[in-house]
């Protein structure tokens, strides 16, 4: 009887204290979350009108320069060069300075000169190739590999009165830079608060706040579900979770003139400080109150939950390794049985679901071939042999010729049935011993291990025959004949090179096999081979 009425008792004071802050709680925070969501808001479109015209400085001062640059100057280096100083020292909008590309992507000059960016070839930028189309093009952020510093390339056209591109002009502006965005990295929201800058189409984050972040990836899509709203192209204010597990109010603007997107952002631990001082004020007031009925009940409560203690105790020891995942001893058949018998039927779902996926990410998906790291994997064991006993390890690195025409003429999935029986032909020609691996789209890798020297080559190159045999034969997908072969890079090594480097040998020798005529195989760098005798005669 004296245990129901301290149950009761406390029953009336806990749920008196959560239902008077459940509601103050709730109406505290509406109020609070719509006056910072207008302040957010307002303060996330300033910034971002500011990043806005920041760009549009840039994009004018590019145009008036390229419609300046007389064309004449384009065949005096010297000259262009010190025609660019002069508009820098005018207006220096381009911290990391102004380039000049000729038509072909080749650096003209540059101001101010940076050590080695003028052999650089940047034909393959996207920005030049969008300005060679006679447009303006904001380039993809990147780490300029001359400063070493982020940076944004932006490119116009220069173009002669014809309106032919006679030549590019690029301005690269670091994105730290003081006179850029600079608002970015000065202003902060709230104690913990911040900016973000994102590239949608980049997926790049491009600056923040933390400076940590910058050009780093954007989070997969899943994740973060305000973010994912916002690359589809949300703006305004909400409440979520973050990549890092952070809830936090954010308010999202637009930077029309790049298309990208800036967040102006707030832990609500900080937003709700107040609010939870007040909980916590409320929720000491109802534990003194109940301190009584409490203590009274410490001992029974003890006792029953003492199973519970046990079971968090061993899976305490697992997760820190003190232990091997196991399920759980079951002392009782009541509520904390039951729960410790639901935890054994998750552990095993989560370590078969961790066994699965240690195999996919250390296999390809599609032909159940090692992947890229398993190959690693083994080829830096086969390195410590060939080390400690004096073997060699040899890297057939192999290029299908004629898959694009299957996957181009009948579909992805002709393409894959393609892939899968190539695996199968070239697993079956061999050893036990050997890795075959594929390491991208129609590329794989052959690891031959535990050579002896005096032998190696031979071996290397009955391997590289059997390969090539194995496309004698059309593949028969969907009732087409289709014909494929491979083109074959080898590479021999004694355990002294890395991964990286084995794998550009080989690529390189693949390359050669190809302009060689396709369907056979040439040597890169093997101990004792003439420089004539690269590739074979087939």
């Amino acid at each position: 009887m004296a245990q129901r009425l301290i149950l009761a008792g406390m029953t009336i004071i806990l749920l008196n204290a959560f239902v008077l802050f459940s509601l103050l709680d709730h109406h505290l925070r509406q109020d609070l979350t719509a006056l910072t969501s207008n302040q957010l808001l307002t303060l996330a479109n300033y910034v971002a009108a500011q990043i806005d015209r920041d760009i549009v400085q840039r994009r004018e001062l590019l145009e008036q320069l390229a419609e300046q640059i007389p064309l004449a100057l384009l065949n005096d280096h010297r000259a262009l060069a010190a025609w660019l100083a002069e508009r820098h020292a005018i207006n220096p909008l381009f911290s990391e300075g102004l380039v000049v590309l000729d038509r072909h992507g080749a650096v003209l000059t540059d101001y101010p000169p940076l050590p080695g960016r003028r052999a650089l070839m940047l034909a393959d930028r996207d920005c030049f190739q969008q300005a060679m189309q006679g447009e303006f093009a904001m380039g993809r952020p990147v780490l300029s590999t001359v400063s070493k510093v982020p940076v944004l390339p932006m490119a116009m056209p220069v173009q002669d009165a014809a309106g032919t591109v006679q030549a590019v002009l690029i301005g690269v502006a670091g994105l730290k830079s003081a006179n850029f965005i600079e608002a970015l990295y000065d202003t902060r929201v709230g104690a913990t608060g911040g900016f973000v800058l994102v590239s949608p189409r980049d997926r790049l984050f491009l600056g923040s706040s933390d400076c940590s972040i910058t050009l780093a990836p954007t989070p997969k899509t899943g994740i973060h579900r305000q973010h994912d709203q916002a690359m589809l192209g949300f703006r305004g204010v909400g409440i979520d979770v973050n990549a890092a597990g952070v809830e936090e109010l954010a308010a999202i603007a637009s930077v029309p003139t790049s298309g990208w997107f800036l967040v102006a952002c707030i832990p609500t631990r900080e937003l709700f400080a107040p609010i939870e001082r007040l909980r916590h004020f409320m929720l000491w007031a109802s534990v003194s109150l109940a301190l009584v009925l409490l203590l009274v009940m410490a001992i029974g409560l003890r006792q029953q939950l003492r199973p519970l203690r046990e079971a968090a105790h061993h899976a305490e020891r697992m997760t820190q390794g003190e232990s091997v995942f196991a399920p759980l001893p079951v002392r009782r058949n009541d509520e904390v049985g039951h729960l410790t018998t639901a935890f054994n039927r998750v552990l095993e779902n989560l370590l078969e679901s961790r066994a699965e996926m240690e195999y996919l990410a250390r296999h390809d998906g599609l032909t159940g071939l090692p992947n890229r790291q398993l190959l690693a994997t083994h080829i830096q064991h086969a390195r410590a042999r060939a080390q400690r006993h004096g073997y060699h390890l040899a890297i057939l690195y192999l290029d299908l010729d004629g898959f694009k025409a299957i996957n181009d003429g009948l579909g992805h999935g002709a393409g894959d049935c393609a892939l899968r029986e190539t695996a199968q032909r070239l697993s079956g020609v061999l050893r036990t011993e050997d890795t075959l691996a594929r390491i991208g789209g129609d590329e794989f890798v052959i690891l031959l291990a535990d050579l002896e020297p005096e032998h190696a080559r031979e071996i290397t190159e009955r391997v590289a025959d059997k390969c090539l045999s194995v496309f004698e034969q059309p593949l028969r997908i969907d009732d087409h004949d289709c014909r494929l072969g491979t083109s074959i890079g080898l590479t021999l090594d004694a355990g002294e090179r890395t991964l990286d480097a084995l794998l550009t040998a080989a690529d390189t020798a693949m390359y050669r096999a190809k302009e060689s005529g396709r369907g056979r195989f040439c040597w890169a760098d093997v101990y004792g081979v003439k420089k004539d005798d690269y590739c074979d005669k087939s």
